[in-house]
């Protein structure tokens, strides 16, 4: 029989958060719990606060050190965070969570901020969109999100089927009905991925960004982070200077990311071109092996 403390243990310690508000923490906050979800809040100034949502990854994570998503991103940028956590795949549909952020709104919470940007990917990105309409005049940060799992609004949508059994009649059901006041949303989404580009399309205004990235998949946020890129691309989202062209720059290095290899060699095999996805893997290794090459020559002078 395994020892209690050594499980205990195996949950992880104190989260990053909480050792700032703590009764002897350096910062105001709060934590509170809403049956499958949570919300933790850290006051780092007034300057620019930035809320996130869990994605599928972090859904239903037990550990005690959990964090929310991009927690040590904003610390590092001294910036307060509103992290909205979720327990079971639930694309936050929830009475009490979305009563509780109304609440927040109506007492004026987000109007006490400079700049307010909500930011996620995938479930936390379909969060930070329909979201968004609680502080009008926010940025929004979205990637390889979805506009909505309502049956009748996407039939198309056969992914995420959890998420899809969820109540869909509730308030914030469709992200496009709720971006129209945002200062702008930035939507980062794989054009040869046909369920993310048929979501990005439902959204109209001017104020929508869409920042192609091809090869990128349904899991852009992560290639983007094994090439070092995510925080540069989000930092510029959320000040609001990120424009397409300037992502466009920062993505050029997904080519040598063995992720965006495997994603471009399904896109091409979806499409039965065989034989320009094995042509595509040969030039990748070849590509792989010269800068491996030229690396080790630089060392060695």
């Amino acid at each position: 029989m395994s020892d209690p403390q050594d499980q205990e243990d195996d949950l992880g310690g104190v989260p990053s958060w909480y050792m700032e508000i703590f009764p002897a923490g350096p910062r105001d906050g709060f934590f509170q719990k809403l049956g499958d979800h949570s919300v933790a809040f850290v006051d780092r100034g007034a300057h620019q606060l930035v809320v996130t949502f869990d994605n599928l990854a972090e859904a239903g994570g037990k550990r005690y050190d959990r964090e929310p998503w991009a927690a040590k991103f904003c610390a590092d940028n001294g910036w307060s965070h509103l992290g909205i956590f979720a327990q079971p795949p639930s694309w936050f549909r929830d009475a009490r969570l979305i009563s509780y952020l109304e609440d927040l709104r109506d007492r004026g919470f987000f109007e006490g901020f400079e700049r307010v940007a909500f930011c996620g990917t995938s479930m936390g990105g379909f969060g930070a969109l329909t979201f968004c309409d609680l502080s009008p005049g926010a940025t929004v940060m979205a990637f390889s999100p979805q506009s909505s799992l309502h049956a009748d609004l996407v039939p198309w949508e056969t992914r995420f089927s959890k998420g899809r059994r969820q109540d869909w009649s509730l308030p914030y059901s469709d992200a496009t009905e709720h971006t129209n006041r945002a200062s702008k949303a930035f939507i980062v989404f794989d054009p040869l991925h046909k369920s993310d580009r048929d979501h990005f399309y439902r959204f109209r205004g001017d104020n929508i960004v869409g920042l192609h990235g091809i090869g990128l998949g349904h899991k852009s946020a992560l290639v983007l982070r094994r090439m070092d890129r995510l925080k540069p691309v989000m930092k510029g989202a959320i000040e609001g200077s990120l424009t397409p062209l300037e992502f466009y720059k920062l993505i050029r290095a997904r080519k040598d990311v063995y992720l965006y290899r495997q994603i471009m060699e399904e896109h091409m095999r979806a499409r039965n071109r065989e034989a320009l996805a094995l042509k595509f893997q040969t030039a990748f290794k070849r590509r792989r092996k010269a800068k491996r090459r030229a690396a080790n020559a630089e060392a060695a002078q």
